[in-house]
């Protein structure tokens, strides 16, 4: 279970809010970088601007890293206390149920909308549609960066910073609710972009359970790395796919 300290650091709800702010817009920047590479036919800048954004993500991580280890109680990478073989299929079975809400969610936005991608998942498809610097650079992103920092900043921060002594389960819904914006990259206007969000925002609220009822979060970073490798599979297939064609 995660344990919290009796206030946060910083005390003042507003130094939370603006420095969770400013780690938000930081970490929706950089993945800009990575479209910069995506958009340049020369090859020392798709180098150049994919390591920018690698080098500007791991300076998010490593500040929101700090952020949380001031107003963490425990260590913020700490041993599970289930034995190993417990552990281990309980979280396999949270990655399980998380697959199968995304797969409901998808599956019931092509019934009713015929709209089978997100916008998140189309700007993917985009920047892969080739292996080149800007496919290994994503594949880098999604499977690595992204699941350790998103973990630190959506999971980390907010359940240590927002409604910590509240009800149980308000700081695992804003954390979804949250974790769903970077994502969709718009406020949901239409039922698509509504079934959109509400999946990632069901993947986000699994999650923050996970950490919350563990309270270490390479939990979470395991079964988000595993999540985010499993979607890049068929990506990394069908741009293999089409240098052999």
């Amino acid at each position: 279970m995660l344990e919290m300290t009796e206030t946060a650091n910083p005390k003042s709800l507003w130094l939370r809010i603006i420095n969770f702010g400013l780690v938000i817009f930081l970490l929706m920047l950089a993945p800009g970088f990575l479209g910069l590479a995506s958009a340049s036919s020369v090859l020392w800048e798709q180098i150049l601007w994919a390591s920018v954004m690698v080098v500007v993500y791991i300076a998010v991580g490593i500040y929101a890293y700090r952020l949380l280890k001031v107003t963490a109680k425990a260590p913020i990478f700490q041993p599970n206390s289930s034995p190993k073989r417990k552990s281990f299929w309980w979280l396999v079975g949270m990655w399980l149920l998380m697959l199968a809400i995304e797969l409901t969610i998808a599956n019931l936005r092509v019934n009713l909308t015929g709209e089978a991608t997100t916008a998140n998942e189309e700007a993917i498809n985009q920047l892969t549609s080739n292996l080149n610097v800007t496919m290994i650079t994503m594949i880098i992103y999604a499977v690595i960066l992204a699941p350790v920092v998103e973990e630190l900043v959506f999971r980390g921060l907010v359940l240590n910073y927002f409604l910590r002594r509240n009800w149980w389960w308000g700081n695992i819904i804003l954390s979804g609710v949250i974790f769903a914006f970077p994502h969709m990259g718009l406020i949901p206007t239409t039922l698509s972009d509504g079934l959109s969000y509400l999946m990632y925002a069901s993947m986000g609220m699994v999650l923050a359970y996970v950490y919350k009822k563990t309270g270490a979060i390479q939990n979470n970073i395991a079964i988000h790395m595993l999540n985010n490798a499993v979607t890049m599979i068929p990506v990394l297939l069908l741009a293999i796919n089409k240098i052999q064609h």
